[in-house]
């Protein structure tokens, strides 16, 4: 199947009854069958089919050297990807924008060295990092003929969890507040030697720099999680990996001691017993639309510890609750799938797909 140019439909996320200005959109699909780093795939609406299992062509849209197969090797900021894990040796972070289709460079942050997994968070047009006994900001990025350098901002702020141990996070619909889940790890407490099954959330303030305790429990997310203001709730993978969406109310930035009500959807996205299932995240298209990618072993190397030869599947679903207040999905589904091999032998061989909707 060719690939098309023609983009995504996506309406506004911003919370709201109805929804806005429509806005176009792609999937950005990373795969890591270069040697050097990964290639950057475009997929549009017309790429998506209901009868058809025909792979979609794979001529990458650009490449960026990276680390792989490094998880968070990437962030997304704005309309630009970024290689937050560049190779050893890079003095940049480099990047792809995706509304000028050119690269960028930045600075890469003073944690860039640590062996520990970083956290990023794109919050409006800040770039925060996380990383054990360090937090940063990227500043805005200068005019094109400004003197003045891109860099990175330590931020005095102390993190009260261990960025390496989050679970899942979502963006409140006020559009500045992040909240996040960490496991192994409670307020007060400076050891990293915590029992797994304790659970904190917190609140990030992006305007006021402040995180707030909000109690021993966890998102249900595995990951990110989406606002869809048409169900008034976040959605996200289940965090416990068996391959169902779930809901969540979005709880009080000041008065939330306690878990917000969640539900589990009806409805299985992926089997996540399959021997070539190897990862998987869900996006947000808007106006309740979603797209599920999965990665799976293609069918002859299903049964190898470390296969090469993977398929990326991309389905395309809406979600709506039903009359007994069931979160269910609803109407056609779209599917597309990108074959492809990996570059390098004895990579990870679980690891959720890299994948942006911007």
């Amino acid at each position: 199947m060719p690939k098309r140019s023609c983009s995504l439909g996506s309406c506004s996320v911003r919370p709201s009854k109805r929804p806005s200005k429509l806005q176009q959109k792609h999937l950005y699909v990373l795969l890591d069958d270069w040697e050097r780093g990964y290639s950057i795939y475009r997929v549009g609406k017309d790429d998506f089919s209901t009868d058809s299992d025909d792979y979609l062509d794979t001529t990458p849209l650009a490449r960026m050297e990276a680390q792989h197969p490094v998880s968070m090797s990437f962030a997304t900021h704005g309309t630009k990807i970024l290689a937050v894990r560049p190779s050893e040796g890079s003095p940049a972070i480099t990047g792809f924008d995706t509304k000028t289709m050119g690269l960028t460079v930045c600075p890469l942050p003073q944690s860039h060295r640590s062996f520990l997994r970083p956290f990023y968070a794109s919050v409006g047009d800040m770039l925060f990092v996380m990383v054990y006994r360090s937090f940063e900001l990227l500043g805005s990025q200068p005019p094109p003929d400004s003197k003045e350098p891109w860099s990175w901002y330590t931020i005095k702020t102390e993190l009260p969890f261990e960025p390496a141990y989050v679970t899942g996070y979502a963006l409140h619909p006020d559009g500045y507040t992040l909240f996040v889940s960490a496991k192994g790890w409670k307020p007060g407490n400076n050891s990293r030697l915590l029992d797994d099954l304790q659970q904190s959330t917190y609140s990030f303030n992006t305007e006021s720099l402040k995180f707030r305790y909000h109690g021993e429990w966890m998102l249900p997310f595995k990951g990110q999680a989406h606002y869809d203001s048409e169900l008034e709730a976040w959605i996200g993978l289940c965090r416990d990996g068996t391959g169902y969406v779930c809901s969540c109310d979005v709880p009080s930035r000041a008065n939330c001691d306690t878990m917000p009500a969640w539900k589990v959807g009806k409805d299985k996205v992926f089997d996540h017993k399959s021997m070539r299932h190897r990862g998987a995240t869900l996006l947000y298209m808007g106006c309740s639309t979603y797209c599920l990618v999965q990665c799976c072993a293609q069918k002859h190397d299903e049964w190898f510890a470390y296969p090469r030869h993977r398929v990326m599947k991309m389905c395309t679903f809406r979600l709506k609750y039903d009359k007994n207040g069931e979160l269910r999905i609803t109407g056609h589904r779209g599917r597309a799938s990108m074959a492809y091999k990996v570059a390098r032998d004895r990579v990870a061989p679980t690891l959720d797909p890299t994948v942006f909707c911007i």
